[in-house]
């Protein structure tokens, strides 16, 4: 009976120190070989433009897009427009990281990235910009300028015009006092225009109290969303040879940091996005003229001689103020964009 007893008390301790080991094995390889799910990103997003205004709706779509596909795994945090952060300061708070990304345009932060200004002039349409090279090319200059990648386009298609409240009959614009911004400032100074930068808030009661005599914008979205049919009555036609560009924005080092499915994800999105953008903002524009016409504004046509030199100075001219001014960008832009311009 001793002889069993001990056999089954040494089986037991067999046991117990196998069990041990099994344990100390698992508890020392378990934590290499599990997987802790990664946490979701949050990036945060300001508009150039406030709640309700045409050229945030494709900005939406993309948004969107992305937190649906991307759950779990990133999702943008939209912060607001102008009420954040004033159209004019947010790239430069996207650069310093303050915001991880924005929704802006090149006439209001042409000051960080001059060769961003004339994307206004080349085709419209994002999807051939990225096919001949132009969103590759706007993303170098965007990072060799201002410190920020460059993602695509939420908003073209919409062309530009002059709204007044006198009309203009000729392209000599001695003696008007016009807003600018960087795309406009040399063609307007060329047809003899004197210029002052507003804030496109301020473009009513400028008109309404005659600070200016009349405002270059976009031909639909500007007049109708800020009312200004109330305080102008013509619409300048032929329409300028430029067009609306609404461009996403993401602080370079902190896309650079993102892992590559994410990058993957959100570059996905904003193709799919820009596929839609065009027809949108053509169909928008065609609505609101109607709208425009409605409420009392007049399209006044140029004469041809005229409308020749006003196309003029909003083409080979100002394409060639561009380029002296950013010899290192702008000749390869013009380049990819002249077998397309005028179409």
């Amino acid at each position: 009976m001793k002889l069993l007893s001990t056999k089954s008390r040494r089986t037991k301790i067999g046991f117990l120190v196998s069990t041990l080991l099994i344990i100390i094995l698992m508890a020392t390889f378990l934590p290499a070989c599990t997987t802790t799910p990664a946490e979701e990103i949050t990036l945060t997003m300001i508009s150039g433009w406030p709640e309700g205004v045409a050229f945030n709706d494709m900005l939406k779509v993309f948004i969107d897009k992305v937190n649906d596909a991307g759950e779990g795994k990133v999702y943008i945090d939209f912060l607001g427009g102008p009420e954040v952060a004033a159209i004019g300061e947010q790239v430069g708070l996207v650069r310093d990281g303050v915001y991880d990304m924005c929704h802006s345009t090149g006439g209001y932060y042409g000051g960080i990235v001059p060769a961003s200004v004339p994307l206004y002039y080349a085709p419209p349409d994002p999807v051939l910009l990225r096919q001949i090279g132009v969103t590759a090319l706007a993303d170098d200059f965007h990072r060799a300028q201002g410190g920020v990648s460059f993602l695509g386009f939420c908003t073209r298609g919409e062309p530009f015009t002059i709204v007044s409240k006198e009309q203009i009959t000729s392209a000599d614009f001695s003696g008007y006092l016009m807003h600018t911004l960087p795309m406009f400032t040399a063609a307007l100074i060329y047809l003899g225009a004197s210029t002052t930068t507003l804030d496109v808030p301020d473009f009513y009661v400028a008109l309404q109290t005659g600070v200016v005599d009349a405002i270059p914008c976009p031909l639909a979205t500007v007049p109708y969303d800020y009312g200004l049919y109330e305080v102008a009555d013509y619409i300048l036609y032929p329409p300028m040879p430029l067009t609306t560009s609404g461009h996403v924005l993401i602080n370079a080092a902190r896309w650079d940091g993102l892992p590559e499915d994410v990058k993957d994800l959100l570059t996905e999105k904003m193709i799919e996005t820009e596929a839609l953008v065009l027809d949108h903002f053509e169909a928008a524009t065609e609505d609101v003229i109607v709208k425009l016409q409605d409420v009392g504004m007049e399209i006044v046509e140029l004469p041809a001689a005229e409308a020749d030199k006003y196309m003029y100075a909003f083409t080979d001219y100002i394409w060639g103020v561009f380029a002296e001014k950013n010899p290192d960008w702008i000749p390869q832009m013009y380049d990819m964009c002249k077998p397309y311009l005028g179409q």
